[in-house]
């Protein structure tokens, strides 16, 4: 009876011994998969997969780390990027800009100015972005959606860095413009008048007309708005809706735009409007 009950405690404590070494082994396994699954998750985060910049070549990103990668972008202050620009004869970049949206991109805003007497062709912004050392990063180029710039006209633009892979180390932006000269001159000549805004559940609009006081039709009809803040700086574009893209001599068009407002939409004090088109042209 007594050795009964002997064998019977030894499978016990047997049993249990044996549930203690498979949840030992069950628990190292779990920490295992979950250790893999951190590593993935920040490589995914840093890019440290793909290691490309924005220019399309390879880096190496052996020495530094996913946690050194996080630390810089929480440390990173877009507004400490210096701007520079080159002149050019005639045309001048101004306003410029840098901001950070909501998507988490960087946002590189301005405006070209034609200070010249002849109107211009093909621009086209040139793009670098430098590091901490002076160190070209990469370079881009901007064309602008427009066929031609008129004299005392302006066009705002917007270049965006959607990778923060790519911009966390920019220290210094250097914009540039080129552009071909134009000097047949415009018959057509149309003018933007704003006629009344107000708000609507968070929402700014603006409505006025466009007027054609040229002498002849003109084409290929589109409005920007362009938003500043109080230094002058620009914040976000919008294009107005235009019921048609053409208009005869003193002939008017009505327009309008809606901005919703909202924690996500730039602060601005101003806006200004530019009209861009095409006409029939004649020589000086």
């Amino acid at each position: 009876m007594k050795s009964a009950r002997n064998k019977a405690a030894a499978l016990f404590f047997g049993a249990i011994l044996i549930l203690i070494l498979l949840n030992f082994l069950s628990s190292c396994g779990i920490k295992e998969v979950l250790s893999s699954a951190d590593r993935i998750t920040a490589s995914t985060l840093t890019g440290e997969d793909s290691g490309q910049n924005v220019s399309g070549t390879t880096e190496d990103n052996s020495s530094v780390s996913g946690s050194e990668r996080e630390n810089r972008l929480v440390f990173f202050d877009y507004k400490k990027i210096k701007l520079e620009t080159t002149t050019s004869i005639g045309v001048k970049i101004k306003n410029c800009n840098l901001v950070l949206d909501y998507f988490g991109n960087l946002n590189f805003l301005g405006e070209i100015e034609n200070l010249s007497s002849s109107s211009k062709t093909s621009l086209v912004i040139t793009l670098e972005f430098f590091d901490k050392k002076n160190e070209l990063i990469f370079s881009d180029t901007l064309p602008l959606n427009i066929n031609y710039l008129r004299v005392s006209s302006k066009i705002p633009f917007s270049y965006t860095v959607k990778d923060p892979e790519h911009f966390i180390n920019i220290s210094k932006i250097k914009a540039g413009i080129n552009y071909k000269d134009y000097y047949k001159l415009f018959t057509g000549n149309t003018i933007a008048q704003m006629e009344k805004f107000f708000y609507e559940d968070n929402i700014l609009n603006i409505n006025g007309r466009l007027i054609n006081i040229g002498e002849s039709k003109v084409n290929s009809l589109f409005l920007l708005a362009t938003f500043f803040d109080k230094k002058d700086g620009v914040v976000f574009i919008r294009q107005c809706y235009l019921p048609k893209n053409n208009l005869l001599p003193q002939e008017q068009e009505n327009f309008s735009l809606e901005v919703e407002l909202g924690k996500y939409t730039p602060s601005f004090t101003h806006y200004d409007f530019e009209v861009f088109f095409e006409d029939s042209v004649k020589m000086p």
